[in-house]
C-alpha cells in the first residue's frame, strides 16, 4: 500500500492515526524544501523518528511544527531499523505522543505571538516561589538561569538541551506567570533586508518560517552549484577526450563547430556568465522549470 499526499491537506496526526488503525507497517517519508524526514511505524505503532539529523521523540516533535510538505507512505518490512520509540511505555504511546505533539505546536504559537527569540530577557517573579513541584520541574532550566539581566541567548548559552525542552520552559515560564518579559533588546544599527512581496510569497510557499525558508534556499543553491561545477569539470574531460580522437575533433571550437553552435556561447556553467545565445542570465527572465519537469508516476492513493 502506499499513501503520497501534502501536510497542507492531510494533517500530520491525521496521518499518524490512519497508519495506525490500519495497523500497518513501513514508513512514511516526508519533504520539506531541503528538510527531510522519516517515521518508521510497526503494525501501526510509531518506532522511530528522524528529522533535521536528530532522532527519537525530538525529531517527531519538530515534524509538528512543518506547516507544509509533502509526504510519502510505502508499506514494507522494517529491515535494520532502530527503534528510539518505545510504544509499551506510556510516555512514548503513540496517543501520548501526538497529545504532546498537538500541545508542542501550540506552546510555539503562543511564544510567537509574543515574538520571544533569543535576545528576549526574562525575569523571574513572586509566583515562581510558590509554583508547585511538577511546574517548577518543566521551568527549571529556564527559571534557574535567567536573571532580568542577559538575554535568553546568553543566559542559555551553554544548557544541553533540545529545542522542544527549551519552548516548553519558556512557556512554562511565562504562561504560568513563573517570568515576565522585562526588556526587548534593540539593534538599531544592525542591517536590515527587505525583500519584494512576491518573493516573500514564494519563500512561504516552503516554510512560513521566512529564516528558515531562507536557510533552506541558501543549502539547495549551494548544492545546485556543486552539481553544475561537476557537470562542468565532466563536460570539459569528455571535450578532451574527444579531441583526442583520430583526426576528428582538435579543439572545443572543432567540437562545437560540428553541433553547429559557436563555442563563445559556453563560457561558463551558470549566474551571469554568456549562455546559450550570447545573452546573460541577468537580461532574460527565469524559465518556468515546473513546466519542464516530468511528470511523476500517479500514485495509487492520492490525498
Amino acid at each position: 500500500m502506499q499513501l503520497t499526499g501534502e501536510l497542507s491537506k492531510v494533517s500530520l496526526p491525521n496521518l499518524i492515526q490512519l497508519v495506525r488503525n490500519g495497523e500497518l507497517t513501513g514508513k512514511i517519508a516526508f519533504l520539506n524544501g531541503a528538510r527531510t524526514a522519516t517515521l518508521y511505524f510497526d503494525r501501526g505503532s510509531l518506532i522511530h523518528s528522524e528529522a533535521d539529523g536528530i532522532s527519537g521523540k525530538d525529531a517527531l516533535m519538530e515534524l509538528f511544527l512543518w506547516a507544509g510538505g509533502s509526504f510519502s507512505f510505502m508499506e514494507d518490512p522494517l529491515v535494520n531499523v532502530s527503534r528510539t520509540l518505545n510504544p509499551f511505555l506510556p510516555d512514548e504511546s503513540t496517543d501520548r505522543l501526538l497529545r504532546e505533539g498537538m500541545a508542542y505546536v501550540e506552546q510555539k504559537k503562543y511564544l510567537d505571538q509574543l515574538r520571544i527569540s533569543g535576545q528576549t530577557i526574562l525575569k523571574m517573579t513572586d509566583q515562581a516561589r510558590r509554583a508547585s513541584k511538577q511546574l517548577l520541574a518543566i521551568a527549571a532550566p529556564v527559571l534557574e538561569r535567567i536573571d532580568g539581566q542577559r538575554t535568553l541567548a546568553e543566559a542559555l548559552a551553554n544548557l544541553p538541551i533540545s529545542r522542544r525542552e527549551y519552548v516548553q520552559a519558556v512557556y512554562a515560564c511565562l504562561a504560568e506567570g513563573l517570568a515576565v518579559v522585562v526588556e526587548a533588546v534593540q539593534q538599531p544599527n544592525q542591517e536590515q533586508i527587505t525583500l519584494p512581496a512576491w518573493v516573500i510569497a514564494r519563500l512561504k510557499q516552503d516554510n512560513v518560517n521566512i529564516s528558515q525558508a531562507i536557510v533552506d534556499m541558501v543549502i539547495w543553491v549551494d548544492r545546485v552549484k556543486c552539481w553544475m561545477y561537476q557537470v562542468d569539470s565532466d563536460f570539459g574531460r569528455i571535450i578532451a577526450e574527444l579531441a583526442k580522437g583520430e583526426g576528428s575533433i582538435d579543439s572545443d571550437e572543432d567540437f562545437f563547430r560540428e553541433l553547429g553552435q559557436d563555442a563563445s556561447d559556453y563560457q561558463g556553467p551558470f549566474f551571469g556568465e554568456s549562455m546559450p545565445g550570447g545573452v546573460g542570465t541577468s537580461d532574460v527572465a527565469a524559465p518556468d522549470v515546473s513546466t519542464q519537469m516530468p511528470h511523476a508516476t500517479k500514485p495509487s492513493v492520492e490525498f
